[in-house]
This record gives structure tokens, sequence and C-alpha cells, in this order.
């Protein structure tokens, strides 16, 4: 039940792979709200955050978008498509100012033949994200709807890369209740009720827009243990 990740695959792989990745990136520095690549586009290449947000997005057949997931830091996204020789499935646009590397298709499959660790680090990825996709699924239906909110509301303070102050900590990953709802198949009011009874116990806040959870250890304690959390491609 996870909705952010700091799966890194690309730090994790030897350095000459690392490096001659980062040797190809093309950086672009993104506003709020731009759109990075659109569902149905064809697939030209791949992109890691190198700084804010990314959100993915599902369309709805009521022409609404659902939140699928928020990449941060180090993640990366459009490799799926690239490998599989497919569109983009889904919409990412910019949660806040970002920075995104971008490696093109040309570049990507020469270094995927010519590095072995790069497919190995890709499978490694798409596995992990298959069991993150199944376990998601379990938790919907072994979880309580209060457990679900408190366990997402976790894990954005976890993955926020805010200081911890003894209990408390900031969310700096950017979200609406709306967005939120969106993620967990849930209604709106269903969420804003669950939030509601969260701040009367005084377990998060919200000021000027910006969440905050004031007691990290009673939040987790309120939901089971999660699954790892995995970006998906």
């Amino acid at each position: 039940m996870h909705i952010a990740g700091q799966l890194n695959w690309i730090n994790e792989l030897p350095a000459p792979a690392r490096a001659a990745i980062r040797e190809r990136f093309v950086y672009r520095d993104i506003e709020t709200g731009e759109t990075i690549k659109e569902s149905g586009q064809p697939a030209d290449g791949m992109y890691q955050v190198q700084s804010g947000f990314v959100k993915l997005l599902a369309d709805r057949p009521d022409g609404e978008r659902s939140l699928l997931m928020i990449y941060i830091r180090g993640n990366s996204f459009g490799e799926s498509p690239m490998v599989a020789r497919r569109p983009h499935h889904h919409t990412t646009v910019a949660a806040s100012p970002a920075r995104i590397g971008f490696l093109k298709q040309d570049d990507f499959d020469e270094l995927y033949r010519t590095y072995p660790s790069i497919p190995e680090a890709l499978c490694r990825k798409f596995a992990a994200g298959l069991s993150s996709m199944f376990a998601f699924r379990e938790k919907q239906t072994e979880t309580t709807v209060a457990q679900r909110v408190a366990l997402v509301l976790h894990n954005l303070a976890e993955m926020s890369e805010t200081p911890r102050i003894g209990n408390q900590r900031a969310i700096d990953i950017p979200i609406t209740i709306a967005e939120l709802s969106s993620f967990l198949g849930l209604t709106r009011q269903t969420v804003q009720k669950e939030i509601s009874l969260l701040k009367r116990r005084n377990l998060i806040s919200k000021s000027h827009g910006a969440w905050a959870v004031r007691d990290m250890e009673a939040l987790r304690a309120l939901a089971p243990t999660a699954e790892a959390p995995d970006p998906a491609a």
C-alpha cells in the first residue's frame, strides 16, 4: 500500500554501467503541472527524477484521471514501453518543479546490449513491481479503510526529504485528498472522514496546504506491515 518508493536501479548498477547511462542523459527542468508523456504516445526513451516529484496517472472512462504512484528523486520510469516496444499506458505529470534525466531509445538499446547488468537490474525491478502489485491487491482485502489511509500517509512521510524531528515529520510530497482517494479507489468523502479522525487524534495535521505526521509511531501502529515499495515502470 505504498504510493512512493526509493527504488533506484540505476544507482545499483556497477560503476561503468552507471556512468555510461549518466553520460547519455539529457537533463530538463519542468514546472508543476507540465506533462512529461501522455498515455498512448510512442516510447522514445526513459526518464529518471533528479529532483522534485512526478505523478503517474491513469485515464478513466469518465474522462478523469486516477493517481497510480508518485515518483521521487532517483525513481525512473518509461523503461517498460521501450523494452516491450509499445506505447505508454499512462500519463506522467510534474507534481512540483522538477528536474528529470532523459535517455533516448537508441542510447538505451545500445547500453542495454553492452552492459548485461542493465537487463539484469531491470528484470529485478519488473519482478519486484509484479510482487508489489499482488501485495497491493491483498492489502485492499485484508485491511480496513482506516488502515489503508494510515499506511499511505505514513509512506508519504517516510519518503519525504524533510528531517524527522522527534516523532514528527512534515510531508513534502504534494498530494490532495482527491488524489489520495483515487489512489485508494475510495470516494473523497470516505477518505475525508478518516483524515478528520486522524486529525482529532492529533496524529496528522495540515497547514497552508502542507501535511505533517505528528506521531510517526502511532500512525504506523494503526496498520499492519506493508509490502516493500516499488515504483511501477
